[in-house]
């Protein structure tokens, strides 16, 4: 992974700095410092089969596309900000998107736009798409830049989950980059309004996110014992009988599933903690019933929770 810091320079040259970083790591751009405060600015990039996946961290600024930077590198590709910290102000065309943490948006490198990072402090995870892979699948791409997706809506909210699962990991994945990339392209399709002809193709990719997203849900909250089919459907605001079926899709059940994580985080704190009472880990771990622990701890590893610890 590649990164630049503007912070370890003296202050005089932070800002030529950040300019020459940002014309790299992105396309031509033209930043311009909106804030009297000492610069600091930070980029760290990964390249993902033909996206490139970046990190970046500033000040408050304001960082321009205009028709000059576009002669100077008329390059054809989207970008896809998603907010983490603080507020950005995208504007492209006649529209404006205000992103706070967990929204999205997307701006296109062929015509002009604005990127007002408003906040002192900020952080953004930033994918360049080739224009080729999405604009194709988008209904209608000249009206669906600088429009804020918010976490809010259940598609905006798996595709976003998966999009800072990628930036989180984007060192560690390249043995499957190709469907991780692809499968990107047709999430946030999915969310920013897909092509009539399209639909079954993004469809099949947001089903099997949500899917995984199911599973890291529940197992997330296994310690909770009043976690259903219920509360996962609202979380991810889908009925209740959408839920089974994602699972089943994957050969799980709901029920079973969720058994199955919480007696194995109950065999982990068994190996971490020889003398904590076992009673204790299976209560923290959503059992509420120490003999029905034992049974299908004994069930589901052969032996009892007390000679599993031994």
């Amino acid at each position: 992974m590649a990164s630049w810091s503007a912070s370890e320079l003296p202050e005089r040259d932070r800002f030529p700095y950040w300019r020459e970083v940002l014309c790299e790591t992105y396309v031509a751009l033209n930043p311009t410092l909106e804030s009297g405060r000492p610069f600091h600015g930070e980029v760290r990039a990964h390249l993902l089969d033909s996206i490139n996946v970046t990190t970046i961290a500033s000040g408050r600024q304001k960082i321009h596309r205009r028709r000059l930077e576009i002669s100077r590198m008329p390059q054809e590709v989207y970008f896809l900000n998603l907010q983490v910290k603080g507020q950005c102000r995208m504007i492209q065309g006649s529209r404006e998107a205000l992103l706070e943490p967990g929204d999205f948006s997307l701006v296109d490198s062929t015509e002009p736009y604005l990127n007002d990072y408003c906040s002192d402090d900020w952080i953004q995870y930033s994918f360049r798409i080739p224009r080729a892979l999405l604009k194709p699948l988008l209904r209608q791409p000249e009206r669906q830049t600088a429009v804020r997706i918010a976490q809010a809506n259940p598609l905006a909210a798996v595709a976003g989950d998966y999009l800072q699962s990628i930036a989180r990991n984007v060192e560690h994945v390249e043995a499957a980059a190709t469907p991780i990339a692809n499968h990107l392209v047709e999430l946030v399709a999915m969310a920013a309004g897909v092509a009539v002809g399209e639909e079954d193709r993004a469809r099949g990719a947001l089903s099997a996110q949500l899917a995984r997203s199911l599973v890291q849900f529940i197992s997330a909250h296994a310690a909770d014992p009043e976690l259903t089919p219920a509360k996962a459907a609202q979380h991810f605001r889908i009925s209740v009988r959408y839920v089974h079926r994602l699972l089943e899709e994957s050969g799980e059940t709901f029920s079973r599933l969720l058994l199955r994580r919480r007696l194995e985080r109950c065999a982990d704190d068994l190996r971490a903690d020889a003398g904590e009472a076992i009673g204790k880990i299976a209560f923290r771990w959503g059992f509420n019933d120490l003999s029905h622990f034992s049974r299908t701890f004994r069930n589901h590893f052969g032996v009892t929770p007390r000679d599993y610890r031994a």
